[in-house]
């Protein structure tokens, strides 16, 4: 079996779906909110810039941000379940596969860390003004060549199914990427050569003590490819419909009682209790709401001008509506609820009213955010901005765009 084709073959086919989907995701509104949040991020940073104080911390900053991302250094294989068959006997002449998926791996990442030091580089040339700009393309590569050892010692700690040496390795490998960045950030390259020659070996003990004392744990690797996939499709379909996106809901006992115990028992009261379940229990929906709300506080308390911080809080408000747009169509493979003797307008009247409730709690916390990070006089602006604009929003918006879903 030649497995440097069958690399080539699976790459070609996930570039085509990702391309696909991408399409679908840049020809919608959210592209446009992102292109403008950007513009507006931009904009509000260097005016912050202006105002930072020289005694910032910004190499922890680094360290804890590319740190992370050296750190967090997956490889995607593109496993399939089908390959426990057909793939498990060749596991001795997957040399050339496994090097194509590290090579992929690593320039997909590196896109991240290069575009973490290219955004924090404005930022440590005000702190470090002494800094020639392009100590950054320094900072870059070696950052880079720290990440290939990050990518080794993750793919050769796969083996292991003992999920204690998986922690205490990504420990292990945290502490010396933030050594390697520190040194960097402070301008001392050769302590930060001393922390490579750690990860090598890192590396080095991995290879030996792992990777030649145990066979590839496939079923661990399938499941570790199978969630990046879905990690995507759940991205695709906040924008389109993605028939291959497995929805795993999660407990959450507590919190759906609070929010259903309340609710009356009635014909009426079905589709706004089912979507209500639906929102807390789906890990698409509330953990992506908290983490809107949260990034609008973020803004809220970080950019310093009173129009900014209405202009990102009425962005992020935009997008938690936009978001949960999609949960009309969320249970669209049930037949079972077709049984329901509910008229369509009581389901569609649902999701209104969610996601009309949604959004003003989100107005609630960041006026409370405003009245904090501001006064009392700002905070009442930006209410009533906000107001007016989730009324109109549910009112046109929203109504404009369920009928396009399939009920």
């Amino acid at each position: 079996m030649d497995t440097n084709q069958l690399w080539k073959e699976r790459f070609q086919s996930h570039i085509k779906m990702v391309s696909r989907y991408m399409r679908l995701i840049f020809n919608d509104h959210l592209a446009f909110a992102m292109i403008f949040f950007v513009a507006a991020f931009a904009y509000f940073y260097q005016a912050w810039l202006e105002t930072v104080p020289d005694t910032f911390p910004v190499e922890w900053i680094v360290v804890g941000i590319v740190g992370a991302l050296l750190t967090y250094s997956p490889v995607r294989t593109f496993f399939k379940e089908a390959d426990t068959v057909f793939l498990l006997p060749v596991e001795n002449k997957l040399k050339p596969y496994v090097r194509n998926a590290v090579i992929y791996s690593f320039v997909m990442q590196s896109y991240w860390i290069a575009i973490a030091l290219f955004a924090l580089a404005p930022l440590y040339l005000q702190i470090y003004d002494h800094v020639s700009a392009s100590y950054i393309l320094v900072m870059i590569v070696f950052a880079l060549m720290v990440k290939v050892g990050n990518l080794f010692a993750t793919w050769f700690m796969q083996k292991t199914r003992d999920m204690r040496y998986h922690y205490f390795d990504m420990a292990i490998r945290f502490i010396i990427n933030a050594f390697i960045m520190y040194f960097l950030a402070l301008g001392v390259p050769y302590y930060a050569l001393i922390g490579a020659l750690l990860m090598v070996g890192v590396c080095f003990l991995n290879y030996h003590n792992l990777y030649k004392g145990f066979t590839l744990p496939w079923d661990r690797l399938i499941d570790q490819e199978d969630a990046k996939l879905q990690f995507f499709y759940r991205i695709a379909n906040m924008s389109t419909d993605v028939p291959d996106l497995k929805r795993k809901p999660k407990k959450r006992h507590g919190l759906v009682r609070l929010i259903t115990g309340r609710m009356p028992i009635s014909r009426k009261e079905t589709f706004k209790y089912l979507y209500a379940i639906t929102f807390i229990r789906s890990g698409d929906y509330f953990g992506m709401y908290l983490r809107l709300v949260a990034l609008a506080l973020f803004f809220v308390f970080w950019v310093p001008a009173f129009w900014g911080k209405v202009l990102f809080a009425v962005l992020f408000l935009f997008m938690s509506g936009f978001q949960f747009i999609a949960i009309y169509n969320h249970h669209r493979t049930v037949e079972w609820l077709r049984l329901y003797p509910v008229a369509v307008d009581v389901r569609r009247k649902a999701v209104h009213q969610l996601i009309l409730v949604i959004m003003v709690v989100q107005v609630v916390i960041t006026t409370i955010g405003f009245v904090w990070a501001s006064d009392w006089v700002n905070a009442l602006i930006y209410l009533s901005i906000a107001a007016a604009f989730t009324v109109l929003f549910e009112a046109f918006y929203v109504r404009g765009r369920i009928p396009a879903f399939k009920g």
